[in-house]
């Protein structure tokens, strides 16, 4: 393992300098924290440091999301262990019955991937979607699974929290996305995520104890604060997709303010295998709607086993629409979420009905 001192080898010096947030008119500088880098040779290693550091460490992929949290102090880790230091975690490797991609596949490279686009062309159009092509290019698929949620508040620089009493999510005993709340209602915002639990994806979590493989749909709390069950010291090792059954076809939509550089208002993504002109089986999954990803399963029950037509398709949508507890977003309102639920069902469902 080599060891470094303070600073981010992802960081040029210009950055590494300053970087200037304009907060109520005061100039906040937004420099990284002291931390020690450490690069592992394996696996094994970095589980090692991880359970040898527990909560003071945290694992680095592309940094998008992590690096920007510690220049807010949403996060002060003592020791950053990069993932980049290990080979051959950012591969796509493919058998009869699976397809599998190291952690460290780029956002980017999972978009372009022909063998992602042909297969799996709802994570491949997911993928696409994510934030900007410079992020993209540098956004690791394991990195934008284990996002961290986001809501208004906590999403923000440690001068301008100090001015409000701390929320759950920054160690206090109040939401101010619900207000009332008794948990963390941050958003899950991972646009990735519902096209990967549509497509029944699996995660290998290693740790020094071992390994286990969990189904990605079950790793979500339901908690803004604590989002998942991968421990402090696991590592996803790999993301694990079973192959489509024949007369399978899949499909992603994504509803955001801008056309880039944005997180969802709402995502939708949907896996359909047919029989003829029959739905046989389809899974239907939402992100962005409230503090974990969710399946639509009371849509998915009125389209199983029928002929897909318009009215069904409809009823299908509005049944998502009303099972979903959409909670408020900046700039939307829980009224509008739920009739945009409704929307995105449908258009993904006829995306698929429509398509050869």
């Amino acid at each position: 393992m080599r060891k470094r001192g303070s600073g981010c080898p992802h960081c040029s010096q210009e950055d590494r300098q300053r970087v200037e947030l304009q907060t109520h008119g005061r100039t906040q500088q937004m420099r990284l924290p002291k931390f020690e880098y450490l690069e592992p040779g394996s696996l094994a290693e970095a589980s090692g440091l991880l359970g040898q550091h527990s909560e003071e460490a945290r694992l680095l992929a592309g940094g998008t999301d992590l690096l920007v949290a510690m220049k807010l102090r949403s996060i002060t880790p003592r020791y950053l262990v990069n993932l980049k230091s290990i080979p051959g975690l950012d591969t796509i490797s493919a058998s009869d019955s699976e397809i599998t991609f190291g952690p460290l596949v780029l956002l980017s490279t999972v978009a372009s991937s022909s063998l992602v686009r042909e297969t799996l062309p709802a994570l491949a159009e997911a993928a696409s979607r994510a934030a900007s092509p410079q992020i993209r290019g540098t956004g690791t698929l394991g990195g934008n699974i284990c996002l961290d949620n986001r809501c208004t508040y906590y999403n923000q620089s440690d001068m301008w929290r100090r001015q409000w009493e701390a929320c759950f999510k920054y160690g206090g005993r109040r939401c101010y996305v619900v207000k009332g709340g008794k948990q963390c209602y941050a958003l899950a915002c991972a646009d990735t995520v519902p096209a990967l639990m549509a497509l029944e994806a699996s995660l290998r979590l290693v740790s020094s104890a071992g390994e286990r493989v969990v189904t990605l749909e079950e790793i979500f709390t339901g908690k803004g604060d604590v989002p998942t069950t991968i421990q402090p010291n696991e590592i996803v090792a790999a993301v694990i997709v079973p192959r489509p059954k024949p007369g399978s076809s899949s499909a992603f939509l994504k509803l955001a303010r801008r056309g880039s550089i944005d997180f969802p208002l709402l995502d939708a993504a949907v896996a359909l295998q047919r029989n003829g002109d029959t739905c046989e089986d389809i899974r239907i999954a939402l992100s962005a709607v409230g503090p974990a990803p969710l399946r639509a399963k009371g849509a998915e029950e009125i389209l199983r086993g029928q002929k897909l037509s318009a009215d069904l398709i409809q009823e299908a949508a509005t049944r998502a629409s009303k099972d979903a507890r959409p909670i408020s977003a900046i700039g939307t309102t829980v009224a509008y979420r739920r009739q945009m639920i409704a929307v995105l069902v449908r258009r993904t469902l006829e995306k698929l009905d429509t398509a050869d």
